[in-house]
């Protein structure tokens, strides 16, 4: 199987008539359904997408009460150029990138990038203090900030795993802490999402929300890249498998009707108490979109993994390969014919 820079003119020509289609990173054939290809992002991609997007990009996340429309148009103004140059990847969210930090394919950011995100996710956490100790019957804030010490290790190593002589035992290892993370995240999280038996919620329980999803998005995407480095591809394929299921659980719990509501009800002006369920309303649409934007990058990773397996293709050498390419935006995995 090629590891290919650029679209063979066989399959730009079928994207181009509309025979194929990109649906996430995948690209089928819309007749048939068939594989014709994966897109996987390369520290190329990373950068130019970073260069374009802005703050919101550098970051790789933002508060949800900063991720308003007029901030997302600017996003968006802001990529055109990117996205021209980019014509097979004409139809992907590139603003949802930039806000969610969820990219395609595997993620290939470097431990600087990573770190910022990760710094900006702790440092808004502790902007909601009041709503880390609702749910803190399940963490403190101590062992909050513990936690996000050791995703942060984790990640540290991370960045050098895939060079290193000892590179399976390595990510075996971060694999285990890194699963054990967002298994406390996710915890968390299906606290915050609880209302239990509320009668009214603050809108700061939202961003929280958002916070927390951010935080497991991270985690979910460094424990999937370890398996690639370990060459532990089945896993990486099952493992994208659960995490897909487990954000479509999330997803499903957030029921945004019920929770805009109890935010509208913390406001006893009728007219405040509309303008509050509205802008509630749109964050949450924006949290539902980035549940979905997890559940589209796990069904690539699950559908790479797969392909590299079919493929006899070394996870790690094409982690290596992609975190290595800053010329071209993207690897095209394609089958053998």
């Amino acid at each position: 199987m090629p590891l290919l820079y650029a679209i063979p003119p066989g399959l730009e020509a079928l994207v181009s008539s509309g025979q194929a289609q990109l649906v996430g990173a995948i690209i089928k054939d819309v007749s048939s359904g068939q594989i014709l290809g994966h897109v996987q992002q390369t520290q190329g991609f990373v950068s130019a997408l970073i260069q374009a997007g802005g703050a919101a990009a550098q970051s790789g996340f933002s508060p949800l009460g900063v991720v308003g429309i007029v901030q997302n148009e600017q996003i968006k103004s802001s990529l055109n150029k990117l996205q021209e140059g980019m014509a097979l990847l004409e139809n992907l969210q590139f603003a949802n990138m930039a806000l969610t930090g969820i990219g395609i394919g595997v993620s290939v950011a470097g431990f600087a990038i990573i770190n910022m995100r990760l710094n900006a996710i702790e440092n808004h956490l502790g902007t909601l203090r009041e709503e880390v100790r609702e749910i803190g019957k399940l963490i403190q804030e101590a062992e909050l900030r513990r936690l996000f010490s050791e995703i942060r290790a984790a990640l540290k190593d991370l960045d050098s795993a895939a060079t290193r002589t000892d590179h399976r035992g390595l990510a075996t290892t971060l694999q285990r802490e890194l699963s054990t993370h967002v298994s406390t995240l996710s915890d968390l999280l299906r606290e915050a999402m609880n209302p239990g038996e509320a009668t009214s919620l603050p809108r700061a329980r939202l961003d929280l929300i958002w916070t927390l999803s951010s935080a497991k998005w991270l985690c979910e995407e460094a424990e999937l890249r370890t398996l690639f480095i370990s060459e532990d591809l089945g896993h990486a394929s099952d493992y994208a498998a659960y995490y897909l299921d487990d954000n479509l659980r999330c997803l499903n719990q957030l029921n945004p009707d019920s929770l805009a509501r109890l935010v509208a009800a913390s406001e006893k002006d009728l007219t405040a108490s509309i303008s509050l369920r509205r802008d509630a309303a749109g964050r949450l649409a924006r949290i539902a979109e980035g549940f979905a934007c997890a559940v589209n990058n796990l069904g690539q990773q699950q559908s790479l993994a797969r392909a590299l397996v079919d493929g006899q293709v070394s996870g790690r050498a094409f982690i290596q390969a992609a975190s290595a390419e800053t010329k071209s935006p993207f690897i095209l995995v394609t089958p053998e014919r």
